[in-house]
């Protein structure tokens, strides 16, 4: 079991990853409410030399933060929806403007659904067109049945048992959706409903006015529910060859984010593994359904090695949990997967030029 302290240092690598437009977008709806969008941005952690690189990612970690911060500065519960109406095509990166040289609204939906996890990897996209799906909402509600619509469900992924995405978030992504399909088609577009899971706000007229439809709280799901026959309608925007062009440079950014991640999913199986003693190729490569020789191969690509990520992960926790607990010294080296302390001693000594004697000694 790790520490407190180690795995919330530890967390970052482990943590799902939003499109660093969102920054730039919070940015500037926070800079038109009379706040310092950028000192906010500073505050939850984000890098702000990053804040303009098309192929930077923030982790949850950080996103949570400056939603909580936001909404604790602004005092607007609709922060999320505020934030909304200052997305632009960039902001999704090469799918922006896939979406809007789609053939439809519903063409569109299916992009985001294919390519979700450059959008949030901390949430599951699906539609369901359905003839007939029932609707619930936690209010008891009565039951309605919703005829020739599509719902465009957004579901959170946990960890720890947190959302990955906060309700300030949800808001802000459908709220997006609703946004930019406005710009694609009418100013007059609607959902029919929106369904939300996150508790109902003190002022529910500010997201009906946002949405232009009836919108539910406290609901399994968090959905958008569009007729298919106005999704479906031919778009001005459309063009299909553009749209390609598109594609082929989000599959290229997905490939590259693929490659950057195995180092994070290596690194999380180790965490979760050393202290069972696995800690070979063979064992991590068997805990992530690939063959070890893919293994390696992907990691060479990365410039790296399981050695060099083992002993990177080792030499970290190593020194948390001398300065942050008492453990004794045969505790930490089972844990951290070495079959005999006296290796752990070597290795840490090898790290640091110290013994774990004296290591605790001095910063504990």
């Amino acid at each position: 079991m790790l520490n407190s302290t180690a795995e919330n240092n530890l967390n970052q690598q482990q943590n799902s990853t939003v499109v660093g437009g969102w920054s730039v977008a919070v940015s500037r709806a926070l800079d038109a409410l009379g706040y310092h969008g950028d000192e906010l941005l500073k505050r939850a952690g984000i890098d702000l030399s990053e804040k303009f690189n098309v192929d930077a990612r923030f982790s949850a970690n950080h996103t949570r933060e400056l939603w909580q911060l936001a909404l604790e500065e602004t005092g607007q519960e609709n922060i999320g929806l505020q934030v909304a109406q200052f997305v632009c095509p960039t902001t999704f990166h090469a799918l922006g403007f896939s979406l809007w040289a789609s053939s439809s609204l519903y063409d569109a939906l299916q992009r985001m659904v294919r390519f979700e996890i450059l959008l949030n990897s901390g949430c599951h996209l699906q539609v369901s067109t359905q003839d007939n799906t029932t609707m619930e909402s936690s209010d008891q509600r009565e039951k309605s049945q919703i005829n020739n619509n599509l719902c465009f469900i957004m579901d959170i992924k946990q960890q720890n048992g947190e959302a990955l995405v906060t309700a300030q978030g949800v808001d802000y992504f459908l709220g997006a959706i609703v946004k930019m399909f406005r710009d694609m088609s009418s100013p007059s577009f609607a959902p029919i409903e929106v369904h939300l899971t996150r508790p109902t706000p003190r002022n529910i007229k500010l997201w009906q006015d946002y949405f232009q439809c009836p919108v539910y709280f406290n609901t399994l799901q968090n959905q958008l529910i569009f007729p298919i026959k106005t999704l479906k309608n031919s778009l001005p925007t459309g063009n299909a060859i553009l749209a390609e062009q598109n594609d082929k440079l989000v599959e290229s950014y997905l490939s590259r984010l693929e490659m950057q991640d195995i180092c994070g999913q290596v690194r999380s199986s180790l965490i979760e593994l050393m202290p069972l003693g696995i800690t070979t190729l063979k064992g991590i490569a068997e805990a992530l359904s690939m063959p070890p020789r893919t293994l390696q191969y992907k990691l060479n690509q990365q410039g790296t090695s399981l050695q060099k990520l083992r002993d990177s992960i080792r030499e970290e926790l190593a020194r948390q949990y001398l300065q942050y607990s008492r453990q004794p010294f045969t505790q930490i080296a089972y844990s951290l997967g070495f079959s005999d302390p006296a290796h752990f001693n070597r290795a840490f000594k090898r790290w640091t030029g110290e013994t774990p004697t004296s290591y605790r000694r001095r910063t504990y």
